[in-house]
């Protein structure tokens, strides 16, 4: 049985729980690329810078055990690449959960072989602290003002992007700055919906007609504004 975008996101889970950094960075594809609400992106061009980033001490000061993976909810997807709704809990020896956080997985397939390429993160917390769906309808309105804009009106896309915009390819990621062309896809009439969403960010599904797009907006100076964004 060929492996799939699905097994590449259980693989990250199992790999995590052995505490061996060189496993768990088996199961990323790269470069790879943490996008978080809270931070600067976090880019790893392989598998050995990946590895030495890595450590379990903070877990395990906080009692942390093991992690279980959310069950996820494949977005859409392509040959190469799959857009995946997930996160996970943290949990101590006993099984008491400590954290639980949710998180869209973007899977790359290269060289035959399905890994995690991208993360996008929501604030952590409990389930239930979703964002207001007012301010949620802001959000939206960015991420469709960037595709449109990026289809209709590059010269306005600046007003719609943090000052760098990841843009996650396979294998590849590209860093473009505030007012430039982002060199994507764009849409006329994109179609939106929240996958996920927290104080701070929202991760949005775009689709019109046969494409579609992941995009993830943060809270940045007041405003709403896309930071990062993957296509199908």
């Amino acid at each position: 049985m060929s492996e799939t975008a699905l097994d590449a996101y259980w693989r990250f889970f199992e790999t995590f729980n052995t505490r061996d950094a060189y496993s768990f960075s088996s199961a990323m594809s790269y470069p790879h690329v943490r996008v978080s609400w809270a931070r600067q992106p976090v880019v790893l061009a392989d598998h050995e810078a990946h590895a030495l980033s890595v450590s379990w001490d903070a877990f395990i000061r906080s009692g942390w055990d093991h992690t279980v993976g959310a069950d996820p909810e494949l977005i859409g997807s392509s040959d190469s690449k799959a857009h995946i709704s997930g996160g996970w809990t943290r949990f101590t020896a006993s099984d008491e959960p400590i954290l639980v956080n949710r998180v869209c997985y973007i899977a790359t397939r290269a060289e035959g072989r399905w890994g995690i390429q991208s993360r996008f993160g929501t604030d952590p917390g409990n389930e239930g602290n979703e964002q207001k769906r007012s301010e949620s309808d802001v959000a939206l309105e960015c991420a469709k003002g960037f595709l449109q804009a990026a289809e209709n009106d590059v010269d306005a896309i600046g007003q719609y992007t943090t000052d760098e915009f990841l843009v996650i390819g396979v294998g590849a990621v590209r860093r473009v700055n505030r007012g430039d062309d982002p060199a994507v896809k764009g849409m006329r009439e994109p179609q939106l919906r929240v996958v996920q969403s927290g104080p701070s960010s929202v991760t949005a599904n775009a689709v019109d007609g046969d494409h579609s797009a992941l995009i993830y907006t943060v809270q940045n100076d007041g405003k709403w504004r896309a930071k990062a964004g993957s296509w199908l």
